[in-house]
């Protein structure tokens, strides 16, 4: 690392330092300078005081110590964590290409908007809020509701499991009924088709044989 470098994250390190130990005294009125003094102590023993790696271990392990002990400095790293959008906003610059008379026309363009913004907050905070026993009466009602909706889930299974049943009903009364009578006519049919050839057959050969009789009669 060349010294410029390391000038820079010394720097930096001075500053992050300085804003945790202002940290530390706004939430408890007191810098605990005990506390850095016996890190720094333990750190110098080891012969590595100024290094950077160092310091980033101090500043770690006193946000550390603020975390576990303030529950707002808990919350606020992860929430952090969570949005770190909020602790980083996009900024985007207004473009200079614009002049003045531009920008003010584009301003009173918005402005109705603005005004109605502005409306529509002071009606909210307008609103009356809803007395304590209404709410009460809510919350109260929340058990109850939660009954309600494992009901409705056990019925949506129930009528789910009717619906299935229903459908195997009538894929097996197709199957069966309609399908089945269907196969049986269609046999039955062909038995009878059978049966008429047999018959027409059999009517042929006696006609035939009364014409032979009468011819050897005469």
């Amino acid at each position: 690392m060349s010294e410029t470098a390391t000038k820079t994250a010394l720097a930096t390190l001075d500053s992050l330092q300085a804003r945790l130990q202002k940290v530390q005294w706004y939430l408890s009125g007191n810098d605990e300078v005990e506390d850095i003094l016996d890190t720094l102590q333990g750190v110098t023993a080891q012969g590595q005081d100024y290094t950077v790696k160092a310091r980033l271990a101090r500043l770690e392990n006193n946000l550390g110590k603020l975390s576990s002990r303030w529950p707002v400095v808990r919350d606020l790293l992860n929430l952090r964590a969570s949005y770190p959008d909020l602790f980083h906003p996009t900024t985007t610059d207004v473009p200079t290409t614009l002049s003045a008379p531009e920008i003010l026309a584009i301003v009173n363009s918005c402005a109705p908007s603005f005004q109605a913004t502005a409306s529509g907050l002071s009606a909210i905070k307008d609103l009356p809020i809803p007395p304590a026993e209404a709410s009460a009466s809510l919350i109260s009602l929340h058990p109850r509701l939660s009954e309600l909706e494992l009901l409705q889930d056990e019925q949506a299974r129930d009528m789910a499991d009717l619906r299935r049943r229903s459908a195997r009903a009538i894929q097996r009364w197709y199957e069966l009924g309609v399908l089945g009578e269907s196969e049986c006519w269609t046999e039955w049919e062909r038995r009878v088709m059978e049966v008429e050839k047999r018959v027409r057959r059999e009517e042929g050969r006696m006609a035939k044989e009364v014409e032979e009789d009468k011819a050897y009669g005469d």
